[in-house]
């Protein structure tokens, strides 16, 4: 399969509107149509409805764009990391992070203690975990920074590098002073889109329904920020870690539920036979709250 009918599908798929994609892929829409229906035609299935001069992506269309989007992440990560072969860096650190790595500051703050002479040339890369232990695996990421380890296994080394309480944020007009769970039970939740990480959203549900509430989810989302914009807007309740406590808004309140076994725990994971120098000064940049093998 033609790696530029992907692209052209992926980008159709994002802009949902031939004409623009176009432009993006700086071709002219009649090719571009070509090439969508050259894709269809190779898979045998209908990838978007077509609505006058916009397109929807069918539900194969959308099940097609999650396997899609990785591998053109994953075959321009190899395309660069070719290129950099020709460098004279000491050597090249391709790491992969969920978003929770960031808002700790456990990324940024390790690569600032990383010797910034030392020549290594680094990489970043965001995704699910579970496109992040795939990579690894493939030899495609050096490290990971994600929420789920792999299950089972010898060839892999583990550090969990954040443990982190979950913060309740509630609009100011709609605080519950000491929440429970029948108060949580009656109101609107904000979460992120379950497709986008349905581990996260499972762990959710059940820490809920162990503690006694099913959140109604009203609203869902792209991300921790959009959730709190929402929040801040009176759309209803959501959950945060702790370290974005300091970027919320005056419109909310923040409490903390003791009694719900929810957390945010963040392991970095390598290759137990990558024995390169970078990788170590990577790892012994980061906490370390224990050590797994």
């Amino acid at each position: 399969m033609d790696i530029k009918l992907l692209r052209s599908f992926a980008t159709v798929a994002l802009l949902e509107h031939v004409g623009q994609a176009a432009e993006k892929l700086h071709i002219s829409a009649s090719p571009l149509s070509r090439q969508i229906q050259q894709l269809e035609s190779e898979l045998g299935v209908t990838l978007f409805h077509r609505e006058k001069k916009r397109l929807r992506l069918t539900e194969a269309g959308r099940k097609f764009l999650d396997e899609v989007t990785p591998f053109l992440q994953h075959h321009a990560r190899l395309t660069d990391y070719g290129r950099s072969l020709t460098q004279t860096a000491r050597g090249r650190l391709d790491i992969g992070y969920v978003e929770a790595a960031i808002h700790s500051r456990i990324l940024p703050d390790a690569i600032a203690r990383i010797d910034q002479q030392s020549g290594t040339a680094i990489h970043l890369h965001a995704m699910r975990s579970q496109q992040q232990r795939e990579l690894l695996e493939e030899r495609a990421l050096d490290v990971a920074l994600l929420h789920t380890p792999p299950e089972k296994g010898d060839w892999f080394l583990q550090n969990k590098v954040l443990t982190e309480p979950i913060l309740l944020v509630m609009p100011k007009a709609q605080t519950i002073a000491t929440p429970t769970p029948a108060d949580l039970q009656k109101q609107r939740w904000i979460a992120d889109h379950a497709h986008l990480n349905p581990a996260a959203r499972a762990r959710l549900l059940a820490a809920c329904e162990q503690a006694g509430f099913q959140p109604d989810i009203t609203f869902e989302v792209n991300g921790p920020l959009a959730a709190l914009a929402c929040v801040e807007a009176g759309l209803g309740f959501t959950f945060i870690q702790q370290s974005l406590a300091s970027r919320v808004a005056d419109t909310v309140s923040l409490v903390m539920l003791p009694w719900l076994p929810l957390e945010i725990i963040l392991y970095a994971v390598w290759r137990k036979d990558d024995n390169r120098p970078q990788i170590r000064e990577f790892i012994d940049a980061l906490p370390r709250r224990d050590a797994l093998t």
